[in-house]
């Protein structure tokens, strides 16, 4: 048998509160002067008399401080295990946290019912054996644990309520992360019987069992309530072999998030073949909005333990948003058959070139090459809609028409241009600064660049020339070029030496060096003046914007980089250390000149809106001045519906889902209204909320990871792995039950403050029984008489 407290500071506030009846008492006891007067000496309490009066007013303050001492006790909430209180454990409330598995491999196809399916049943099955005082807590544990019921409930009706509304079985499971908030959860609550039940299909993934740092956290959380929860973990799933076959679709890569009409997209991904024993051959398709294109099918052969890179090129019709999917045929998962992501096709885009060097004969102009780029003349139906302003021409009002800016060689910024710029990439704009020879690297560095964390993603320091380039055998012109290596992100590989023409042949004649931001302030920076990035009237927020770090797309094979980028707020900047002009390189003359400027565009046009995210990522869409949210909702898996939040400001408004926690694809639509068909002008919003593909590995936890994962520090038993509800029971109601006893100790305080309320009225009533008077007798020697009983006051 063991005893402890829950509540044991209320021992120390007991503790306090005994001496108040000790402090009554020597108060009561305070010393008078003392005046004789004659008939005092009839008055006068004989020895023994006072003795009982001061034995008497002892036990009187000592009982005040009894029930002083219980009441803190019962406060503290004492309570024992075992022994004789075993039989009253089916009256013993408790406080359970269901934790139930929602990634996709409960979703298995192989039986009749699904393991997730399996876990509701479960779930529901238990409730019947709960106490009407027990209370229910429910966490749907994914990429990121999604509380259900919150609060401890001891409506049962209500948890079969949000059971049976569970979306379906989706992304990743992080269980470690969820059995640690489900002991959380109990530390708060008040029954003394505390238990986690987590129902998962027996994978290993997602208990992480080899982090020895997450599980010593995990036992301290533990030791922390005092009331220690018991884990307990059951596989519904109950596969009959550990291998099982599977087919999955990796992570959905697309060219570019952001469109126009016939221009090429492409979309890549991996398919992977585990648990099988034979070389098999699978068909791949392309979905467009839900909708198969027959002619986008290919036929792959896939090893065991395997994997194919698959590709499509896609090219869209008209303009709105849609949903491309990469899908495997049907096995028993089907919840890695498939790989989603959102394109958005608009019009074409609106495109500022800011001229630093303007000619009057226009092909010596720094955007010339740029402008034809963009524009050309030959195209009936432009992806760019490209115009041009002298760097002295354009303001505030003039970016708000425009989604990219291109700054090319321009010298330098006003304080009102450049808090302009600033504004305009926060609130989503792109902003691409192309350097050049009329660059003032002070200026820059003091407006834009700061002390690291403003807009500019790398600091400006000078200008370095290729000295060394000549003509070799081949009568071909050596130099400086594009580090193939180096491009790796997805809209940068188009121009790598398998997709590219002949990016990787440019030439750079001169360029910048620069110096990319790490993030920290730069404390040798100089300090800009007080009113340099603050323009009249502007918005004080934006003078603290979350800015990310510098990435390099790009490096020069001189080892300096070409280009440099960094999210602003809700845009993006990109920063090229040559020239868009044919001044300082040869990259004007290729052919990949013009798909090079467009992915640059399209790159940066696609960060106003975030279409495609990772679990916990906000959903960001620009909408109209006049757009309705009240009367718009998101959409997510198994038809669960989100609030649209109102963000942005009234120039650029912005319509936002935060909550994220469920991975898969989403809608934006009017409330009321059924999926689209996608075969009308009014499309609705399509987006995706990717997870972690490793969930498609179905090993299952071995006999020594469960081993690992059960031990805690000696005697205790961190969790329990159980195949059975009854086996589950017997352990729950085991002979190690626990019990309260503070109604107890109110009964037996009830007792004493009785027998105090007696004393008490005795001592005021009934005072003392017999007063010792001496009395001279006619010898000379004394006598006593028996006096009547005397009140005390």
């Amino acid at each position: 048998m063991s005893f402890d407290l829950i509540n044991p500071a209320y021992l120390s506030i007991g503790a306090v509160g005994l001496a108040l009846p000790v402090l009554a008492h020597l108060l009561s006891k305070k010393k008078y002067d003392v005046i004789d007067w004659g008939a005092m000496q009839f008055l006068e309490l004989g020895r023994n008399a006072r003795r009982k009066i001061r034995l008497e007013q002892l036990l009187l303050m000592l009982l005040r401080m009894a029930l002083i001492a219980l009441i803190a006790l019962a406060l503290a909430r004492p309570w024992v295990s075992g022994g004789m209180f075993t039989n009253l454990v089916s009256t013993q409330s408790r406080d359970v946290v269901f934790v139930i598995d929602g990634s996709y491999s409960m979703g298995w196809e192989g039986k009749a019912t699904t393991p997730h399916a399996a876990a509701q049943q479960w779930i529901h099955e238990f409730l019947e054996d709960l106490n009407p005082g027990d209370t229910v807590s429910l966490l749907d544990a994914r990429d990121l644990v999604r509380p259900v019921i919150e609060s401890p409930t001891q409506d049962f009706r209500f948890v079969r309520e949000q059971l049976d509304a569970l979306p379906p079985p989706s992304g990743s499971s992080n269980l470690a992360e969820a059995t640690a908030q489900a002991v959380s959860m109990l530390s708060r609550t008040s029954n003394l019987a505390r238990d986690v039940i987590v129902l998962t299909d027996g994978q290993a993934r997602g208990w992480s069992p080899a982090d020895e740092n997450r599980w010593a956290r995990f036992d301290d959380l533990l030791e922390q309530p005092a009331v220690r929860p018991n884990v307990f973990v059951i596989d519904v799933a109950r596969h009959d072999s550990p291998e099982l076959p599977n087919f999955a679709v990796g992570h959905l890569e697309l060219s570019r998030d952001l469109t126009v009409p016939e221009s090429p997209v492409r979309i890549k991904s991996k398919v992977m073949y585990s648990g099988g024993k034979e070389a098999v051959n699978r068909k791949v398709f392309l979905e467009v909005d839900g909708q198969r294109l027959a002619e986008k099918t290919l036929n792959i052969k896939l090893q065991p333990a395997g994997e194919a890179s698959v590709e499509f090129e896609y090219r869209p019709k008209s303009t709105g948003s849609q949903l491309l999917s990469i899908v495997l045929g049907d096995d028993n998962l089907p919840g890695d058959n498939r790989a989603d992501a959102a394109l958005s096709v608009v019009p074409a885009l609106p495109v500022l070139l800011i001229d630093g060097d303007p000619n009057p004969e226009l092909f010596r102009s720094e955007t010339f090459f740029a402008k034809a780029a963009l524009s050309a003349t030959s195209n009936d139906a432009p992806w760019v809609r490209a115009d041009v302003q002298d760097q002295a021409e354009f303001d505030a009002t003039t970016l708000d028409n425009y989604d990219v800016v291109v700054l090319a060689n321009v010298s330098e910024l006003t304080d009102a241009q450049a808090t302009a710029v600033k504004q305009f990439v926060e609130r989503g704009g792109g902003l691409i600064v192309s350097l050049g020879d009329k660059v003032n690297a002070d200026s820059y560095n003091r407006l834009l660049y700061g002390d690291g964390n403003s807009l500019l993603p790398a600091q400006l320091e000078s200008v370095e020339s290729d000295e060394t380039a000549e003509d070799n055998a081949d009568g071909e012109r050596t130099g400086t070029r594009v580090s193939p290596a180096s491009l790796e992100l997805p809209w940068m590989r188009s121009f790598d030496a398998e997709s590219g023409v002949d990016f990787l042949n440019t030439r750079f004649e001169s360029w910048w060096i620069v110096k990319p931001s790490d993030g920290r302030p730069d404390e040798d920076a100089a300090d800009p003046p007080d009113d340099a990035n603050v323009e009249d009237g502007a918005d004080p927020e934006l003078q603290a914007v979350d800015v990310s770090t510098p990435l390099v797309p790009a490096y020069l094979t001189s080892g300096a980089p070409l280009l440099v980028t960094r999210n602003y707020g809700r845009g993006a900047v990109i920063l090229m250390t040559s020239s868009i002009d044919r001044d300082w390189g040869t990259l004007p003359t290729q052919r990949d000149f013009v798909p090079f400027l467009h992915e640059l565009i399209f790159f940066l046009a696609a960060q106003k809106s975030s279409r495609n995210v990772e679990v916990g990522m906000p959903l960001i869409l620009p909408v109209a001045a006049d757009f309705s949210y009240r009367q718009h909702q998101f959409v997510g898996p198994g038809e669960t519906e989100f609030a649209a939040e109102q963000a942005g400001d009234e120039l650029r408004p912005l319509v936002r889902l935060s909550d994220t926690r469920l991975p898969g694809t989403y809608e934006l639509r009017r409330k009321g209204e059924p999926a689209a068909k996608k075969e009308n002008e009014n499309r609705q919003e399509s987006f995706v909320v990717n997870f972690d593909r490793g969930e498609s590995d179905l090993a299952p936890l071995e006999r020594g990871d469960k081993i690992v994962l059960a031990k805690a520090k000696p005697p205790e038993q961190r969790m329990s792995f159980v195949k059975t509800q009854q086996e589950l029971k017997e352990q729950m109601f085991s002979d190690n039950s626990s019990m309260e006893f503070w109604k107890f100790l109110l009964f037996i305080f009830l007792g004493i403050l009785v027998f105090e309320l007696v004393m008490t009225r005795r001592l005021v009533k009934g005072g003392h029984s017999e007063i010792e008077l001496p009395i001279e007798g006619a010898a000379g020697q004394e006598d006593t008489t028996t006096a009547q009983p005397q009140p005390v006051a």
